[in-house]
């Protein structure tokens, strides 16, 4: 299996679903899941090149392209962080016991204090959406996708 290159700073989640590898796979691909757990509005062409678009709200879209898809083991994708440059973020499926072991790695995160912000915002947004995940695929239901709740909080509060 052929590795994504780890360039910058990287985030790294790893977790155990019980689900199979085909049907995390599913959740991580399909409009019909991606919008139950992960965001609001999901544009995915599945395939090497295709562009993906993913929006969790009004000025929260991220836009890439599919790196890798090997269906049911790994997905790889770029996202257009700013105008900084882009990340890349790889999801990495292996079958263990009665489950799968969810790895993933989102490399390309620069330097700098735009970058840190960026990568505090990213690793408690992972956080928050791996959890989301699992509990789609263990017990069908999960908080609605979009904003996390610490965001919504702020901007009530503001």
């Amino acid at each position: 299996m052929e590795k994504t290159p780890l360039i910058g700073r990287t985030l790294e989640k790893e977790l155990f679903i019980k689900a199979s590898p085909q049907r995390v796979f599913q959740a991580l691909t399909t409009k019909e899941d991606l919008e139950r757990w992960f965001l609001v509005n999901a544009e995915v062409d599945l395939r090497p090149g295709g562009a993906i678009r993913f929006e969790w709200g009004p000025s929260m879209v991220e836009v890439g392209k599919i790196l890798v898809c090997e269906p049911p083991h790994r997905l790889s994708y770029s996202w257009e962080a700013f105008a900084a440059g882009s990340t890349t973020v790889t999801f990495e499926l292996t079958r263990e016991n009665a489950g799968t072991r969810l790895h993933l790695i989102h490399t390309g995160i620069g330097e700098g204090e735009d970058w840190d912000t960026y990568s505090t915002a990213v690793d408690s947004g992972w956080s928050a959406h791996l959890i989301d995940l699992t509990t789609w695929l263990e017990t069908g239901t999960c908080p609605p996708p979009g904003p996390r709740k610490e965001a919504r909080d702020r901007e009530e509060r503001a």
